[in-house]
């Protein structure tokens, strides 16, 4: 399942949510907030960047020199 980026949240319910989602991995408490950590510090993260646009390299593709 995967959330729309669009959506705004609360970052409690974030948490929660989190918190919830990773306690359905693992009955270990400290197991549970690692992965719950991770994944909100993941959806935290700011967009990577693409440094190229095109999918493929231009020697692959055959454009001319």
């Amino acid at each position: 399942m995967r959330a729309s980026l669009r959506k705004t949240a609360e970052l409690g319910e974030v948490v929660v949510t989190a918190f919830d989602n990773a306690a359905s991995y693992s009955t270990d408490p400290k197991e549970v907030a690692q992965l719950a950590t991770r994944a909100v510090a993941l959806m935290l993260r700011p967009p990577r960047r693409r440094l190229t646009s095109p999918r493929r390299p231009s020697f692959l593709v055959g454009d001319p020199l």
